[in-house]
């Protein structure tokens, strides 16, 4: 047994522990799934934990859940969960931004953000986001406006945003216009806690509090497009 699947058996044992044995079964088959993914150099353990940890609490509430799942356009899902008919996909975030991406790190997290919602959402019935407590989501003001809110610049600033690091899918203006965050759980991995909040009070009770400026996306387009004048 290699130490991937030490860890992700661990936590499997674990979340039961927590939630009681009615879960096992479906723990058993998400686990599997990620230790075969991790075979074939698919998916890492971090992530790959959380899934789980998500995953435990889902199952808990009465989803039917699956992990890294392919939905539509190429896009794997993290995960997917289903209940009243209804199908939610959850996109895990835990900050990590690549070398490339060492001198403008806010930008690209901003960018993913919006890309997510707007390319993984259409998908869904209900789009949703998970994060580590450790962790601070660059979630614009934008996605607390009603679809009627939103102007017409605010959504071309955030195309053009997209568009500087994503290419593959084309995300439309309609995407964006359209696109809506249910709701963001924060995974504490230690504890197993799981707290779901709304996108409006994730945003008042941790990012307006600790980095208020993560949320002026027309600085991080001005920005961008200064970095790309000086690279020039």
């Amino acid at each position: 047994m290699d130490k991937f699947e030490e860890d992700i058996l661990t936590i499997v044992r674990k979340a039961v522990s927590v939630y009681g044995d009615h879960i096992r079964g479906e723990l058993i088959k998400l686990s599997s799934k990620l230790i075969e993914l991790h075979r074939v150099n698919r998916v890492k353990v971090n992530h790959s934990v959380m899934e789980i940890v998500l995953g435990a609490y889902l199952v808990n509430n009465g989803y039917t859940v699956d992990v890294e799942e392919e939905v539509g356009d190429s896009l794997v899902a993290d995960v997917v969960a289903l209940k009243d008919d209804k199908r939610m996909i959850i996109e895990i975030e835990t900050g990590f931004t690549s070398p490339e991406n060492a001198l403008d790190p806010q930008s690209y997290l901003s960018a993913r953000i919006v890309s997510k919602v707007a390319r993984y959402g259409k998908y869904a019935d209900i789009f949703s986001f998970a994060t580590p407590l450790h962790n601070i989501l660059q979630i614009p003001s934008f996605y607390l406006k009603s679809f009627k809110e939103r102007r017409k610049q605010e959504i071309i600033m955030l195309k053009n945003l997209c568009d500087k690091y994503y290419s593959q899918p084309t995300i439309t203006l309609e995407d964006i216009r359209r696109s809506k965050i249910h709701s963001i759980y924060l995974l504490n991995i230690d504890t197993l806690e799981v707290n779901r909040l709304s996108p409006r009070n994730y945003l008042k009770s941790t990012i307006s509090k600790l980095a208020p400026r993560t949320l002026d996306i027309k600085k991080y387009v001005e920005w961008s497009q200064h970095s790309e004048q000086v690279k020039d």
